[in-house]
């Protein structure tokens, strides 16, 4: 019976206590008895303890290996938020016969804080606050027009579609490349999909847009970096995984890349000292592309559409670990 089901969100983050009220507190109190704890990332030990013998996990932040070992009455996890498979071990918890969902929402937001990192860092704009704080007058340092440039999306999955527009509108040319290229795709779209060298070839700013898998993990070889274009753009708020970090970073001292807007990376939070904190053609976000109330109001409404489905013997949103 649903009324015997436990319900646990062990690691929300505190700005979700306004979310968690009215509506969508009582569609999870009639799935069962729900608890949730706010505050930092739980260590190994609190996680466990406050998931207890739960059997429905709400997480914002996955959990490792030993977590989801221990999770013996668990049976779903709800995962808040995009890229399951970088925070839980999919492969791991099928063993165990804990189904995992994932939730599609913030496309648009994530594209929007996508040409907000591509317009900061092609108009220097962090650079000049900071240098027009501190008194200086920097009116000779030049940013570039997006207007006639071709910016390249890497993966054209809902994130990268929402980025299309919001590209067009500015007057850019827009070139894709996809697993799935497909005609239909392309005509309705109105978009050109490329070869992967090719498109790294011809754009003047290339946009990550794709899920760490195996297949994408460090597809973007310095090999790859090096054979795009001198003074090249690169923004990514997709997965750090995707490319070779430490050939971003060189590129980007030596000027081949001119610039880089960036929200996720190889450890987080970013090392105190790390490369990029001293580079000024790089402007760095602390992986929140996602992080607007409205966002976050959607991704809690779709992973509580998951559970539902779920309870009700109709799972949607599998994440699958293949």
């Amino acid at each position: 019976m649903l009324q015997d089901n436990q319900i646990v969100y062990p690691d929300a983050e505190e700005n979700l206590a306004s979310v968690f009220t009215g509506e969508r507190l009582a569609r999870l109190e009639s799935l069962g008895k729900f608890s949730i704890y706010y505050g930092d990332r739980p260590s190994t030990e609190a996680f466990i303890h406050r998931i207890g013998r739960a059997n429905a996990v709400l997480s914002g932040w996955g959990f490792n290996n030993d977590v989801l070992g221990a999770l013996n009455s668990v049976k779903i996890v709800s995962f808040v938020g995009l890229g399951v498979s970088t925070f839980i071990d999919l492969k791991k918890a099928a063993q165990q016969g804990i189904a995992v969902t994932h939730t599609l929402s913030a496309a648009e937001t994530i594209a929007e804080h996508t040409m907000a990192l591509m317009l900061a860092a092609t108009r220097n704009i962090v650079r000049l606050d900071r240098e027009t704080r501190a008194g200086a007058w920097n009116t000779g340092l030049q940013g570039f027009d997006l207007r006639g440039k071709t910016l390249g999306l890497v993966g054209f999955g809902p994130i990268a579609q929402a980025t299309l527009p919001l590209a067009r509108a500015f007057g850019m040319r827009v070139i894709a490349w996809t697993h799935n290229p497909d005609t239909q795709r392309a005509v309705r779209y109105g978009i050109e999909f490329y070869s992967l060298d090719d498109l790294l070839a011809e754009s003047d700013l290339i946009s990550f847009h794709l899920p760490a898998t195996p297949d994408t993990e460090g597809m973007i070889t310095a090999g790859r970096l090096g054979k795009t274009r001198p003074g090249v753009v690169i923004v990514n708020t997709a997965r750090a995984q995707i490319l070779d970090e430490t050939a971003l970073i060189e590129l980007l001292e030596s000027g081949h890349v001119a610039a880089a807007g960036i929200d996720v990376f190889s450890q987080e939070p970013l090392a105190r000292g790390h490369p990029f904190t001293r580079l000024e053609n790089v402007v760095l976000t602390p992986h929140v592309a996602y992080n607007t109330p409205e966002a976050s109001a959607a991704i809690i409404d779709m992973a509580i559409d998951n559970l539902e489905a779920f309870f009700n013997g109709k799972p949607v949103n599998l994440a699958s670990h293949s």
